[in-house]
């Protein structure tokens, strides 16, 4: 983040402890609640925000040498992601062209020369070319390069790996443009700079409540009060958030409750991360959490209209992780579990009481606005999908994820 930025949020923030005011939309929103949990409506968004749109899938640390791999299933899709020898890293269909059995059955892993399907033996080098058939007289003359692993579009900046989950055909381009994709958003994260960092854990968490109510826990600061009172809400100033909206995704930023001793420094050593929390969203399920020594990775997966798989992921900068015992990370890490399982226990609630009629609609008060903004964005992507089948073409064009 730029220290212009830096300077003008805490500034703003700062404004409102002075003035006891909210960084207010200019009226009440509102979305229907049938979007949590309609089967229609579901499939839609899987079909094209989990298919068609950029998911951060893994992270630079754990690829960065040859051989070096992560499987990820929690788009729906069956993920391979492998650095080659010659350095570049792929992303495949983690599917044999044989039978359809996994060509790789652990989570993760280093060193891998092959990939060697665990049905019937055929095997795939690192660039997804099938290699070895066994028995392959059987097969007759088959043509070997009609049967490699199914490449996938690939991204890797800033320390994350996009993946866009649908096959490509044999002659489509593997190349991602994410920073069009990331947009306004490629300053910040450049100046973050986490292509160095390490992941320190990474852990599944299934709640059962849709995707999209698992990512509005994230969006505001309004419930830390009274749902947070022992956990986050000691470190926070009450509801002192400012938000911006950035193309389909968003940054925002949370005051802590030192913010207020920046009054009368000079503004040259204000740094964000010394008094709030820097949040982003990464359009369509993915949250940054960046605090001072640490960023927490957030990504909610759909599994089915009532149910998600939220991925916590936690990456440190390696001097940061030199510098500091096990325990300290740990204490970090059980905190943010611990507001976690505050909110998503009454998530929870939310989604089995969106049936019982009592409500048609959510609705978003003036400083919920990031809610809003977010239904907004998933609404109108969904929306273009109906445009693309006619013929017509949404704000995004025909090309979403090129």
């Amino acid at each position: 983040m730029q220290q212009a930025d830096q300077v003008a949020y805490l500034e703003r923030m700062l404004c409102m402890v002075r003035t006891n005011t909210r960084d207010d939309a200019p009226g009440v929103m509102h979305t229907p609640v049938e979007g949590y949990y309609d089967p229609v409506r579901y499939q839609r968004e899987v079909d094209l925000l989990f298919r068609k749109y950029p998911i951060v899938a893994a992270f630079s640390s754990q690829l960065r040498n040859a051989g070096d791999f992560v499987v990820h299933n929690e788009t729906g899709q069956p993920i391979l992601v492998t650095r080659g020898t010659d350095g570049v890293l792929r992303a495949f269909l983690n599917v044999c062209r044989h039978r359809g059995a996994a060509v790789e059955q652990k989570p993760c892993g280093a060193n891998k020369r092959a990939f060697v399907c665990a049905y019937h033996g055929w095997s795939y080098d690192l660039t997804g070319r099938l290699v070895g058939i066994t028995d392959a007289a059987t097969f007759g003359e088959i043509d070997r390069s009609k049967y490699g692993l199914r490449r996938l579009k690939l991204a890797e900046k800033y320390g994350l790996v996009w993946v866009v989950p649908t096959a490509l055909e044999d002659n489509e381009d593997t190349s991602l443009d994410i920073e069009g994709y990331l947009g306004a958003l490629n300053a910040d994260l450049s100046g973050w700079d986490m292509q160095g960092w390490e992941l320190h854990s990474s852990e599944p968490i299934r709640p059962r409540m849709n995707w999209k109510l698992v990512i509005d826990t994230f969006l505001e600061l309004y419930h830390f009060r009274y749902l947070h009172p022992g956990t986050v809400y000691p470190l926070f100033l009450d509801n002192i958030a400012t938000y911006e909206r950035m193309g389909n995704h968003m940054r925002w930023a949370a005051a802590k409750r030192s913010l207020t001793e920046l009054e009368g420094q000079p503004q040259e050593s204000w740094r964000i991360r010394d008094h709030a929390i820097v949040f982003y969203s990464l359009f369509p399920n993915t949250v940054l959490t960046y605090t001072q020594d640490h960023c927490g990775v957030f990504s909610s997966f759909p599994i089915s209209p009532d149910e998600a798989v939220l991925r916590f992921s936690v990456l440190v900068p390696p001097e940061e992780k030199a510098a500091k015992p096990e325990k300290y990370w740990k204490a970090n890490v059980d905190l943010f579990a611990n507001a976690l399982v505050e909110d998503l226990g009454i998530g929870e609630t939310i989604q089995k009481n969106f049936r019982s009629g009592a409500n048609r609609q959510q609705t978003f008060g003036k400083f919920e606005k990031a809610l809003g903004w977010y239904h907004q964005e998933v609404e109108t992507a969904v929306d273009d999908v109906v445009l693309k089948k006619s013929g017509r073409f949404g704000r995004f064009g025909p090309n979403i994820a090129c």
